[in-house]
């Protein structure tokens, strides 16, 4: 061992520890930001997709039947939509769709379903 080093190789391990070390928990905190923000997006396209699927399904209900339910659930793998059917007007309807999944904020929405075109007229996302 020499000694005329005078403590180089210490301050010099300890400085390239440290800065492995910053440039890790960079890195960390970026992939843990983008995982949620990956989970965030995944959750609200399921229930874009769920709150569809629902349009869809009670549009065909009304279709098909003349005195449909009041109101009911659709259930899904993930979570579930329970909507409420009123009559606004002599052929419009509408209907009230809330998206709830897991622990996250319930999503409503509505819809207008004409009964002359038996279809969807409108509908409206609400966070």
């Amino acid at each position: 061992m020499y000694r005329n080093q005078d403590g180089f190789a210490y301050p010099l391990t300890l400085t390239i520890i440290l800065a492995a070390l910053f440039l890790l928990t960079i890195q960390l905190d970026q992939f843990i930001s983008e995982k949620r923000i990956v989970n965030q997006a995944e959750t609200v396209m399921m229930q874009e997709y769920y709150l569809l699927s629902s349009f869809k399904k009670t549009e065909k209900m009304l279709s098909e039947n003349a005195d449909p339910e009041e109101s009911g659930v659709y259930s899904f793998k993930k979570g579930s939509v329970s909507y409420e059917i009123s009559s606004v007007a002599t052929s419009l309807i509408q209907i009230t769709f809330k998206t709830k999944i897991g622990s996250d904020k319930e999503i409503s929405g509505y819809a207008y379903y004409d009964t002359d075109l038996q279809k969807m007229i409108k509908w409206i996302e609400k966070n």
